[in-house]
Order: structure tokens, then sequence, then C-alpha cells
């Protein structure tokens, strides 16, 4: 499919005569000249939107950096030793076990497998909503599949629109 060659930006229908010039021309720009045809061109629209998929969330399970720690000493490593094995510096593996940061859940997934111990559990979206709603520390800890830290999303309250319908009343 061809773009209109007058302005570029559409798909060009109309063969027109644009003072004394032959043009294949968008609908918008037909109007600069004589259209002597329509094209035998379709104009096909795709849904530009991707199907939505629903991400799990995931939950760092309570004093994580106790459990990392507690399984690196069992296993009779040291965190720069620990941190050699695993091809990560050290420095990451303490702020880990101090709870200083959140692991990535890949970097987390890693330690897991490297120790056989889990301290990320999956959520997965649509649940039946059992879980307690009151509980803050789970609502502190939720973390998406990128491994950054943020709030589940509320089903309650205001958003910004309300404060404005609020606001014009």
């Amino acid at each position: 499919m061809t773009s209109c060659e007058l302005c570029g930006k559409k798909p060009s229908v109309y063969d027109c005569e644009v003072e004394g010039t032959m043009m294949k021309v968008c609908q918008d720009c037909s109007r600069f000249g004589k259209v002597k045809s329509k094209s035998n061109v379709r104009i096909v629209v795709q849904d530009s939107r991707k199907p939505v998929q629903q991400e799990s969330e995931y939950i760092f399970v309570q004093g994580y950096g106790v459990v990392v720690k507690n399984a690196r000493e069992k296993s009779g490593l040291n965190q720069e030793d620990f941190a050699k094995k695993i091809n990560e510096h050290k420095s990451l593996i303490h702020q880990v076990e101090s709870e200083h940061i959140k692991p990535s859940i890949v970097f987390a997934r890693k330690l897991e497998r490297a120790l056989n111990i889990k301290i990320v559990d999956e959520v997965k979206p649509g649940s039946d909503g059992s879980e307690d709603s009151n509980d803050k520390s789970k609502e502190s800890l939720s973390l998406g599949p990128t491994g950054r830290l943020g709030q589940k999303p509320k089903s309650e309250g205001l958003t910004l629109g309300d404060m404005m319908n609020v606001r014009k009343k």
C-alpha cells in the first residue's frame, strides 16, 4: 500500500489530477485536484492493542534475608565464595541478606536454585480474594514480574477523577 504523494501521511486511495499531474492521493488531499478514479486499494485497519495478559505478582517471604543467610552458611560458604559461585557481587549478596534491597525476581529465583530455598511466592491474578486485605506486610512486599517494588492495585478508594468531580460540586 502506498502513501499519499502529497502529504505522505495516509494511504492513497484516489487517482487525482493535481495541476496537470496524475497523483495517488488520500481522501483529504483529493480536494486539491480533480478526482479521475478511485484506486482498488483496501484500507485495512489492524487493532494495535496487544492482548491484555494479566501479570503475576510476587511476594517475598517474611525475613527473606535471614533465610538466604542461613542457607548460605549451612552450605559452608562465606559471602565472597557464594558470590563467585553464582557470578554476582559480594555487596549484592550482603545487601540482600541484610534486607537493604529486595532482589529482582530473576535474581531471587537464582538464589532459590543455588541454595534450594523458597523466598518468593507468586500470586496468581484473578485469585478468589482469599488473602487477608488487612495484612500490610504482604501489601508492602508486593513486586511485579520485573522485580520492581509496587503497591497492589486497590479497587476501593478515591481516584484522581473522583477528586475532580468532588471539587466541581
